[in-house]
């Protein structure tokens, strides 16, 4: 009996063996599947960087991922590190590129054109004044020309009489005398209405105008409206100024060095100026070093113009400066912004073969003026990231590598 119900329960285990192992075979299939899907999808996915850290830290890119991610890398080789010297500053408009806009007329503001904060071009209408002074200039100029023209006609009508004998020589140097004068007339009365901002173009339409006494001011240059201080049917006198138009794609920066700081600072040296928070840097370079040490202080002035172009600088701020003072023993120099935090340690990016690039740990030196010394981890001759390292170390994070797996 023992027997048989052992042969029953083999026989039943025998038979039901194909269903369990194909269910086996479908599980695995069913994960192979998702994979090759999962795979499908990430690799269909935008062009943003596909990193998969490997050994070391490396990350793959093709050439499109590489230019949208703005990445660039650069042979890293020994360079003379600069000596700089660190000073607070504050900000002040480009004297140069400042304009007052006046009135050389006396009037009343009729119409305003833009507004206090306004972005104007060169040649834009601002403000338009009525001025009675400038009507009286202008007809005292279609008087003028009014005489000129009429002495022109009559010396010409003089000088065929003349040539026919039928008026005398004393008769023809009159009617000269008298259009020399109306010329000299004319020519005074449009130096007038120059002398009140009129164009020459706008003179030579007063002839077939029908408006007088109106004087609209234009923008000598492009730039941002600073300054705004008057009103509609406001009088003005000749002289006052109206509005101030600046160009801050550059700004002034005024530092002022003690006399044991001064050494090597000339005109043309490069600097660096940083915010308060030290989250913007922008480049700089001296333009004036003041010729007289301030009698309070015992400083030097010194005077740095600054590329703006985010007109992220306005006059009044706070900021510090890096002075470019000399140059020093030679080392592999990079870019701040090459380097990377990574937990504890700092790392940069070499870039192995195009489009490979490779995590390093590095040690570095005191930064100055922007750059870097690299004491260990790389070697000259080695393409580094320099520009778009923080894209990478993102990536390299995103992908779970950690500091310690290298």
């Amino acid at each position: 009996m023992k027997t048989l119900i052992a042969l029953i329960t083999t026989l039943i285990l025998f038979m039901s063996f194909p269903a369990i192992a194909e269910d086996h075979d479908h599980e695995e299939a069913g994960h192979a599947h998702a994979s090759i899907d999962d795979h499908k999808e990430d690799g269909h996915g935008s062009e943003k960087p596909d990193a998969h850290a490997e050994e070391g830290g490396a990350i793959k890119l093709t050439p499109a991922q590489i230019k949208q991610a703005g990445i660039e890398s650069e042979v890293i080789k020994h360079r003379p590190e600069v000596q700089a010297i660190n000073a607070p500053g504050s900000v002040d408009f480009n004297a140069y590129k400042l304009s007052d806009i006046t009135t050389l007329v006396d009037g009343a503001i009729h119409a305003r054109h833009v507004r206090l904060g306004e972005e104007v071009t060169k040649g834009q209408k601002l403000v338009t004044l009525t001025s009675s002074s400038l009507a009286q200039a202008e007809a005292n100029y279609l008087r003028s020309e009014a005489e000129h023209r009429k002495s022109k006609l009559d010396l010409k009508r003089i000088e065929t009489l003349a040539k026919e004998k039928i008026v005398s020589q004393a008769r023809l140097q009159q009617a000269t005398s008298i259009h020399q004068a109306a010329h000299a007339n004319l020519a005074a009365a449009r130096a007038g209405l120059a002398s009140y901002g009129l164009s020459g173009k706008r003179i030579d339409a007063l002839i077939s105008s029908n408006q007088y006494g109106q004087l609209t001011l234009y923008a000598p240059s492009s730039g941002t409206i600073v300054a705004d201080d008057f009103r509609i049917g406001q009088h003005i006198a000749a002289g006052t100024q109206l509005m101030q138009i600046v160009d801050e794609s550059t700004v002034w920066v005024e530092v002022k060095l003690s006399q044991s700081q001064m050494s090597g600072i000339t005109t043309g040296r490069s600097a660096v100026v940083s915010t308060k928070d030290n989250t913007k840097h922008f480049k700089a370079k001296v333009i004036n070093v003041h010729h007289q040490l301030d009698k309070t202080t015992r400083t030097v002035g010194v005077r740095l113009e600054v590329q703006n172009p985010e007109d992220a600088l306005h006059p009044g701020m706070f900021v510090s400066a890096e002075i470019e003072a000399g140059s020093g023993e030679e080392s592999l120099l990079l870019p701040e912004g090459a380097i990377q935090r990574q937990g504890s340690e700092l790392i940069v990016f070499v870039e192995e073969e195009p489009g490979s690039f490779e995590r390093r740990e590095v040690r570095v030196g005191k930064a100055s003026m922007g750059l870097v010394p690299i004491i260990e981890g790389v070697k000259e001759g080695e393409s580094v990231v320099v520009k778009g390292a923080f894209v990478l170390a993102s990536e390299l994070a995103k992908s779970g590598f950690e500091a310690h797996n290298h």
